[in-house]
């Protein structure tokens, strides 16, 4: 039977799932095989070797801010990643990629703190983004997809940083800062700090999705020309 597929040439797009084709989409998605083993460890390679560039040439043009924060410019390779293959896949490199800091001098809180924000992004960014491409862009016949999806990403990517922004600003109140030893004396240090935390990692995100979507137009004809 031919397939009619909406998004890629070759496999469906977890988007398109529904009760006749569920089996062949979850296989779509989840099914390794060599093409697909070597592109995700060349992807990971790659968030690699951003973290290293991130820790070491971004911690001394930007110092850390307010003596807590840094910019990492890192994340938007787990976003090809997802792009890529799936939520799964990339949520297990983005967590082997954050702890591999530890080998670059990294403290454990920090990449706890990290961690955190970046799943609560990635996963709130797979059900948006899910959601979107399931009313808006496989609903409707585009004549230009590709500026479809990159307005679909940054929507997504919007209502991701700061939903993750909140979150980090909770978890940073309720034991984050206290692991650090830090405690709220009422002068409005606590307050400052955590909304600080909360503008640097809407920065963050803003200048990750940018490097994304710079990628998109070429990814979108690699992928859809691929087999992996």
């Amino acid at each position: 039977m031919n397939k009619k597929y909406k998004l890629w040439n070759y496999k469906y797009d977890f988007a398109e799932i529904n009760f006749k084709n569920w089996k062949e989409v979850f296989r779509d998605t989840f099914r390794l095989n060599t093409r697909k083993v070597a592109l995700l460890s060349m992807l990971f390679t790659l968030e690699i070797l951003m973290t290293i560039i991130s820790k070491v040439v971004m911690g001394i043009a930007i110092p850390m801010i307010a003596g807590v924060y840094t910019i990492e410019i890192s994340f938007f390779i787990i976003l090809v990643i997802y792009l890529c293959s799936n939520y799964i896949y990339a949520s297990i490199l983005s967590i082997g990629a954050i702890w591999f800091r530890l080998l670059l001098g990294s403290e454990p809180i920090g990449l706890l703190s990290m961690m955190i924000s970046d799943m609560t992004f990635l996963t709130l960014f797979a059900i948006i983004f899910f959601i979107l491409k399931k009313l808006i862009l496989l609903k409707t016949e585009f004549k230009n997809q590709i500026k479809i999806f990159i307005f679909l990403v940054c929507l997504a990517g919007l209502v991701s940083m700061v939903g993750s922004g909140f979150i980090s600003m909770i978890c940073n109140d309720k034991f984050i800062f206290n692991m650090y030893y830090l405690s709220n004396d009422g002068s409005g240090y606590w307050e400052m700090l955590l909304w600080v935390g909360f503008g640097v990692t809407l920065a963050k995100y803003i200048i990750n999705i940018i490097l994304f979507i710079s990628t998109i137009k070429i990814l979108f004809i690699l992928i859809k020309q691929s087999r992996a």
